[in-house]
């Protein structure tokens, strides 16, 4: 059973569209200017109503962020490069990337994330005296690393491309720190903020979509 109803946002009025689950809690996301809420089949509007004027203005400035990737530009490595009208790119150490299109640019900027992501992982797994990682790279919208210790395999989020070095850093640090505690307990912050002191300002640029 799904229904909807009208919201104000300063003034502004949006659809709500409300899907009833087996779920235990409310879920609110903001797509294409619409709400759209998840949640168990007794939740009264008011309850949605109550959640809404607490998120509503973050999630419209989430969906509002700086796109990384357009047809005239595109964010490596939190630098703003413009890829309009051109078939190369060019860094300042050197290297250089031809591309036909912007799916093909996609693709090759995945290999160079990979590349810069394993050579750093190695940098670090020094730094901490860990084993060598198999690294990997690939679309993931809700995390941005993955630690599986019993594989010993690292999976980063193919968006990291677009951030500085500093925040891909902070989020290989955090990885490599549960090598050691598998968990997110005091201890295991204790070690990450060791080894990356501005761990939590690199995290709310990650949220807020800052790529600098």
């Amino acid at each position: 059973m799904n229904k909807s109803f009208s919201y104000l946002v300063d003034g502004k009025s949006f659809v709500v569209e409300i899907t009833y689950k087996r779920i235990k809690n409310i879920h609110y996301k903001f797509r294409n200017g619409v709400f759209q809420v998840s949640c168990p089949f007794y939740t009264t509007q008011k309850s949605i109503i109550i959640g809404l004027d607490k998120y509503a203005e973050k999630l419209i400035k989430l969906e509002n962020k700086t796109p990384p990737f357009t047809d005239d530009y595109v964010y490596i490595f939190g630098f703003k490069v413009p890829i309009k009208n051109i078939n190369e790119i060019n860094f300042d150490n050197g290297l250089k990337i031809a591309f036909k299109n912007k799916e093909n640019l996609e693709k090759k900027l995945r290999t160079l994330l990979l590349e810069t992501i394993t050579s750093r992982v190695r940098f670090y797994e020094k730094q901490l005296g860990l084993e060598p990682y198999f690294v990997k790279v690939r679309n993931m919208t809700t995390r941005y690393g993955v630690n599986n210790k019993y594989k010993k395999t690292l999976t980063f989020a193919a968006m990291l491309i677009h951030y500085s070095y500093e925040i891909i850093d902070s989020i290989i640090l955090h990885e490599l720190c549960h090598e050691f505690y598998y968990n997110h307990s005091k201890s295991f912050y204790d070690v990450l903020y060791r080894y990356c002191p501005k761990y939590d300002i690199c995290r709310k640029k990650l949220r807020k979509g800052i790529f600098s």
